[in-house]
Formats: structure tokens, sequence, C-alpha cells
């Protein structure tokens, strides 16, 4: 379990930047606002396949299923921020960055680690 330890933590930094207070950025595609989303669901997405790898639990099947989690993640978060957060929206422009920057993480990391 304890490879798993950073990717709770910063799953946990993302629900807490995804439901704080904060201000509502303009839906622009490249905005900060996006690349941040990128970033940090990249980041999941490498601690996510990192800490698979270490427990011998990598593979084409475990992968798949992780990416699926971590964008299913990124969209739950988008209708709380909706649902219960005045002037917070559902934005598809998010969700695309998110599952952009999973999928990128996901790529250079096996590109990196078995360099094929």
């Amino acid at each position: 379990m304890k490879p798993f330890l950073p990717v709770f933590i910063w799953a946990l930094l993302i629900l807490a930047l995804s439901v704080g207070t904060g201000v509502q950025m303009p839906e622009v595609i490249f905005s900060p606002d996006k690349i941040g989303h990128f970033l940090f669901y990249g980041v999941l997405s490498w601690l996510s396949a990192r800490a698979l790898l270490k427990k011998g639990l990598y593979s084409r099947k475990t992968i798949w299923l992780s990416t699926g989690l971590i964008c299913g993640y990124g969209i739950l978060l988008e209708f709380v921020q909706w649902a219960f957060f005045p002037n917070r929206f559902f934005e598809v422009w998010d969700l695309i960055a998110n599952a952009t920057g999973t999928l990128v993480a996901i790529l250079a990391f096996h590109f990196f680690i078995f360099k094929t």
C-alpha cells in the first residue's frame, strides 16, 4: 500500500483545489487553468503508473483501469463543483485537459520506463 500513498495524497490535493474557494476562470482552451488541469492530472497518472510498477501490477489492463479511474475522478469533481459550489461550473474543457494530461503522462511513463 505504501507505493500508493503519493497517489492518494495527490488526489486529495486535487480535491482540495477543486472544491476550495477560487475564482472561476474564463473558459479558454489554453488558459493557465487548463494547463493546471493537464499538469495535475498528468502527475496523478504518473504516480499511479509508478505505484503499479512498484507493486508488480503494471500491465495494459491495470493502466487502462487506472486511466479510466483518474478520468472518472475528474468528471466526478466537475459534477461536485457544479452541484455544490456556487459560482463554479461544469466545464468540458477541464475534462479534456484532465484526460489529455492523464493520457500524455501514461504514454510518457511507458516510453521512459520501457523505451518502446
